[in-house]
């Protein structure tokens, strides 16, 4: 239910190859091994990504002013929590003594730590097409059409933990042709916490959060959407990457040294890059753009790949006091092959070279319901990115965030997330202004404008253009019983028009989308969820498009026992692409599906899950398309025959 939450409020905003597993990992250890209140200094409850920092500020400093918390019930008395954070914020705290990492023995950790071992294997059931090519001589898939993930943990409580990951994508080699080594990506990390003045050591793939992502943010970042308070970024700053996403970490070392009221966080990192690589007309390499996907199925995907080596270096600094956090970071990008991008238009303040230098100023304060957070960041040689938010509580039922941005076309960075609704820190200005209203416990109503511009040309947009984004949400809550939730958004941007003129016109585009979406408990074992949604899409001097989809899901879940699912049943008619929809489901553990709907048909799938024994489970999932009047599923070498697409996952995760 956490995981769609936040995954549900922001889809539609990130890219289509976005990774839910690294933040599933935190959210489901968490609740296995809840954040001990008395200890915490906020870095955990970051980790979840939902708790606002005005309320983990005022947290610390009700815990500093009232002593150790008894039980977890005194959160109440802690301004800035509403109904709907307690809720989900209550399967994931707790208060108990811990004892520290000092004074165990090599042999002790073995037995008192925790191992999880997890196999996963899956396949799509027909055939696609790039799998029937035995021609040597054009594209096809090199692998089988299997899907094998090994994952493994070991931890001892929050000081230490050893990651990795293996894993084979369809359509790769395993253990011969092109990847003789057997996975096409490995992953692995080694991380230990709180040893005397190091707050925090990785070793291996590893992943930075500072300031608001304008100059650096691995992994996921969420931004507009549903959570207001979600536009303020929670930054970690170090932590091990245990994702199987190939593209958002680095890989090296790096620590968090505490020296007072500082933390200094040096970092190193080494890793392969793939691109597409040419030669210049001086003799040196050159690569048009490095490739962000991690697949490696086909001869030109396996020539790309690592194909460029990348090399980062550098230090953050971060004062705190109280509820002060001000910070700089500094850091150097270098790769052994010259990038230079297309000699279009739009490219004209794309970033040309070899060699990168980023640093950022940032900070954030609360005081008295205020929260206040900014960042400013300089790509040396290029131009500059700026950002300056507020969330402020206005009254104890009403809220407010405000965020200005302004990323110059010229500013560059290869490990920017700022908030944007474009693709990247760069060539945007906007204002996002957003309230929230808690007339009850039982009643919210979120609403938010966003208005935005880009000064310079973009992909298919060959002028400058602007935009708006609203949305408004109301919810009503029977608290562990039901909930019920209206939702409106409305996007307008604008792109290339379609016009046989020698010079390009700019057309508006409009977007409506129109939610109902419930769950009901019917029993201790039994909930029920609907969801209705329409879409309608113009563009402008172009036929409107309306499509609209429904599902219904029945979950079972006993108190106790070893047998537990859930399925749906979904039916949809969109148009086309660009009326298309997004719906979260429900998947095996550490997985999620996000898939997109579009066409005209039937989604259905099914989950179980059954516990062998108290340490051993095994997790099963069909899901199935079945689209109307069409012959062919997919497109290029995904093609499907016929108008079905089915995929099977199987699971199995050992305790010990």
């Amino acid at each position: 239910m956490l995981l769609e939450l936040l995954a549900e409020s922001t889809r539609e905003d990130l890219d289509e190859d976005f990774d839910l597993s690294d933040l599933a990992d935190r959210l489901y250890y968490y609740k296995q091994h809840p954040i001990d209140l008395n200890r915490t200094d906020g870095t955990e409850l970051r980790e979840l990504q939902f708790v606002p920092q005005l309320f983990i500020d005022n947290l610390l400093e009700h815990r500093s002013r009232s002593g150790a918390f008894v039980a977890i019930q005194e959160l109440q008395a802690i301004e800035g929590l509403d109904i709907e954070l307690l809720r989900l914020l209550l399967p994931c705290v707790t208060v108990r003594e811990t004892s520290p990492l000092a004074g165990v023995g090599a042999g002790e950790l073995l037995h008192a730590g925790s191992h999880d071992l997890m196999l996963r294997y899956g396949r799509t059931v027909q055939q696609r097409a790039g799998y029937a090519i035995t021609d040597t001589s054009r594209s096809r898939y090199l692998g089988s059409p299997d899907q094998v993930y090994v994952r493994y943990r070991y931890r001892y409580a929050n000081d230490l933990q050893v990651a990795l990951n293996m894993e084979k994508d369809a359509g790769e080699s395993f253990f011969n042709s092109a990847q003789r080594r057997g996975f096409d990506f490995y992953s692995g990390s080694i991380q230990l916490r709180d040893q005397g003045k190091f707050r925090n050591i990785v070793v291996g793939d590893y992943a930075l959060q500072f300031g608001q992502g304008l100059a650096m943010w691995n992994g996921l970042g969420f931004g507009k959407g549903a959570v207001v308070q979600g536009i303020a970024k929670q930054p970690t700053g170090l932590r091990a990457y245990t994702s199987s996403n190939e593209a958002l970490f680095l890989r090296g070392g790096a620590a968090t040294v505490g020296l007072g009221k500082l933390t200094i966080t040096p970092f190193f990192s080494r890793r392969g890059l793939d691109a597409s690589l040419s030669e210049a007309d001086d003799g040196r390499r050159k690569a048009r753009s490095l490739g962000q996907t991690g697949l490696h199925r086909t001869p030109t995907e396996v020539a790309n790949r690592h194909a460029v080596q990348q090399w980062v270096s550098g230090a953050n600094v971060l004062y705190q006091h109280a509820r002060l956090r001000a910070g700089v970071l500094t850091y150097y990008t270098r790769f052994d092959t010259y990038i230079e991008p297309q000699p279009l238009l739009r490219n004209r303040y794309a970033f040309r070279g070899d060699a990168l230098w980023n640093s950022s100023a940032y900070y954030s304060h609360s005081w008295r319901g205020v929260y206040l957070f900014g960042e400013a960041a300089l790509s040396h040689g290029g131009g500059l990115a700026f950002m300056q938010g507020l969330v402020a509580t206005l009254h104890h039922h009403l809220s407010l965030a405000l965020h200005y941005r302004n990323y110059q076309r010229n500013y560059h960075s290869f490990f920017g997330q700022g908030l944007a609704a474009g693709s990247g820190v760069a060539n945007e200005r906007g204002f996002y202004a957003g309230l929230v209203y808690h007339p009850s416990r039982r009643v919210e109503w979120t609403m938010y404008a966003d208005f935005f511009r880009f000064p310079w040309l973009r992909y298919r947009v060959d002028a400058p253009s602007h935009g708006t984004d609203l949305f408004t949400q109301f919810t009503y809550t029977w608290y562990k019983r039901a909930y019920f939730s209206m939702r409106y958004r409305y996007r307008q941007h604008q792109e290339n028009a379609a016009t046989e003129q020698p010079y390009r016109l700019i057309a508006d585009v409009r977007r409506q989308q129109v939610r109902l979406s419930g769950q009901y408990k019917l029993g201790p074992r039994w909930t029920m969820r609907n969801r209705f949604e329409l879409s309608h899409y113009r563009k402008e001097g172009a036929k409107a498009e309306l499509g609209l989809m429904a599902y219904h899901d029945v979950i079972y879940k006993p108190l106790s026992g070893r047998l537990s699912g859930n399925m749906r049943l979904a039916v949809f008619g969109i148009p086309s692409y660009n009326a298309r929809m997004y719906a979260y489901e429900n998947d095996v553990l550490y997985g999620y599906s996000f898939p997109v709907y579009q066409n005209e048909g039937v989604r259905a799938y099914v989950n179980a899950r059954y516990r062998i024994g108290r340490r051993v489970d095994m997790w099963m999932r069909y899901a199935t398309f079945i689209y109307r009047g069409i012959d062919e599923v997919g497109s290029g070498l995904d093609v499907i025959a016929g108008n079905r697409r089915s995929d099977v996952k199987l699971q199995l995760r050992w305790r010990f």
